[in-house]
């Protein structure tokens, strides 16, 4: 055995695959051409019912560096969870399988994580649409190391959501596919992701809480792609209003027991708002009829979710395209609610063509 192979590798990246045949091997291709060495690349096929899992096997069969654990379907958080107790690596990081990165992505992670000796790392990400960049978005942390706790739980009370009357449009970035985890911080905390929507948010929250340095780099290597693949986030299910009360549930309880209480709360009733937003947008995108999309969104006004959260949100303090839409939803001007939606849908292709 090469003294090489036999040393811990530098980055375990784990990643879940389910119903990604056209795109597996574009991402594990992208992380074998890494510059950084002695990588470990982890594929958890959770139960996927196309040629996912074979595509894995093969890679595997032909790469030392690939590895493949099979399992029943169970999520995307508990398949990143199956990753991470195989992982090896001295750090963790997290890549969605119809996605890929730069060569780059990890060689800058891994030094600055060492640099720093940082419990975490973030850089920024690209919006790719069939294959061109659509936006660069760099971290808005980027270039910065915490190191205090008041710095790190300043950062982490953004992971909540937006402040009212907040000028900020773009959320403060809350994906883990865009850092690296220390292993062993992973394991001393015993930080694992929830059978839960938006689980990249709870994750993070817990992550933040107990680290004590991040750093930022200015780096945008991680190549988000925004086609038409399928995608749970971006997908309409009837099931989909009591996922996101599930979530919404679990971040008003860490909301409640953060010593900012206050303002994690009215943070996490502006992230129920937006969800609000992008749960009547999938309503809006579905393959549904004028009057189901209606009927649709009629049980979100109604629902407890929206009537807990988001009934009396202070609607001068939103934008003004945002403001009209809520105001829609809480007058029960629902068809206007839905064109607007509807509208704007047909704005962002326009643009993208």
């Amino acid at each position: 055995m090469s003294s090489q192979s036999s040393q811990r590798p530098t980055v375990s990246v784990v990643v879940p695959i389910y119903n990604v045949e056209r795109y597996l091997r574009t991402c594990v291709d992208s992380l074998r051409k890494q510059s950084l060495n002695n990588m470990e690349i982890i594929l958890v096929d959770d139960g996927s019912p196309d040629r996912s899992g074979i595509i894995a096997d093969e890679l595997a069969s032909r790469y030392d560096s690939v590895k493949v654990i099979h399992q029943k379907n169970a999520g995307l958080g508990p398949a990143r969870n199956t990753g991470i107790e195989h992982a090896t690596g001295e750090y963790v990081g997290f890549v969605d399988s119809d996605d890929w990165v730069d060569a780059n992505m990890f060689a800058d992670l891994y030094a600055a994580a060492k640099r720093n000796q940082a419990d975490i790392v973030f850089g920024g990400h690209k919006d790719m649409v069939n294959g061109n960049v659509n936006n660069v978005k760099p971290h808005p942390l980027a270039g910065k190391t915490l190191n205090t706790r008041t710095d790190i739980l300043s950062a982490r009370e953004r992971l909540f959501g937006h402040l009212p009357y907040d000028s900020e449009v773009e959320s403060f970035p809350m994906r883990v596919w865009t850092g690296i985890y220390r292993n062993d911080f992973l394991m001393k905390h015993a930080l694992r992701f929830k059978p839960i929507l938006s689980e990249d948010t709870i994750f993070n929250l817990s992550a933040y809480q107990c680290a004590q340095v991040i750093t930022f780099t200015d780096g945008t290597a991680y190549c988000y792609r925004m086609d038409d693949q399928p995608s749970i986030m971006r997908s309409f299910s009837s099931k989909k209003l009591n996922q996101y009360t599930a979530f919404l549930d679990e971040l008003f309880r860490i909301a409640e027991q953060d010593p900012q209480c206050e303002r994690c709360m009215l943070r996490a009733r502006r992230m129920a708002v937006d969800y609000c937003r992008l749960y009547v947008g999938l309503i809006a995108g579905a393959r549904l009829s004028w009057r189901q999309q209606l009927h649709e969104v009629r049980r979100l006004v109604s629902s407890d979710m929206f009537n807990r959260y988001c009934r009396d949100y202070p609607l001068d303090s939103l934008p003004t395209q945002q403001r009209l839409f809520h105001a829609a939803l809480m007058s029960n001007r629902l068809n206007e609610a839905l064109l607007l939606l509807h509208v704007r849908q047909l704005l962002k292709k326009r643009i993208w063509k």
